[in-house]
């Protein structure tokens, strides 16, 4: 949320009110025009570093000067293979609860897509989605130890 504000901020500051757009997620480049933007912010805005409270970032680099520490923190949050991103339409089946605690709980499941066929996903929330309803998902491909091929969300989008 806050780097949305801030992304708005910045946006209206650069370019003028007149230039605030909606990118719509049932376009089908929705993914590539949104990361698209979402990089060439993080470049624009790495003087306004850190774009979220991201402390274990910070430990990682602490020893980076504040430039160097904003040029990895643009490095470690582009998006950088537009080919690993997937966007799926589908109804989202019960899922179980993989992990709680003081973050957000992470939850495992499967999308059943519009096609019929049936994709496993993983993500957290802090509101846990509702079960049998129809999603647009946004996440990329992953490998997990236990669970085998799953999305890891990043988006996920209630459909209307």
């Amino acid at each position: 949320m806050i780097e949305s504000f801030k992304f708005l901020a910045h946006h209206i500051h650069t370019c003028g009110e007149d230039s605030i757009r909606v990118i719509s997620e049932e376009v089908d480049d929705y993914v590539d025009q949104l990361h698209k933007e979402y990089n060439e912010f993080l470049e624009e805005t790495k003087h306004l570093f850190p774009h979220s409270n991201d402390w274990a970032f910070l430990d990682r680099w602490k020893e980076l000067s504040v430039d160097e520490l904003k040029e990895k923190w643009v490095e470690e949050n582009k998006i950088e293979y537009d080919d690993e991103r997937t966007k799926l339409t589908g109804i989202l089946e019960p899922y179980e609860i993989i992990q709680e605690g003081t973050r957000h709980p992470y939850f495992h499941g499967h999308i059943v897509e519009t096609d019929g066929r049936k994709s496993a996903v993983m993500g957290s929330a802090r509101q846990l989605p509702p079960v049998n309803r129809s999603y647009i998902i946004i996440g990329v491909k992953r490998d997990h130890p236990e669970l085998g091929e799953v999305l890891e969300i990043h988006k996920m989008i209630p459909e209307s």
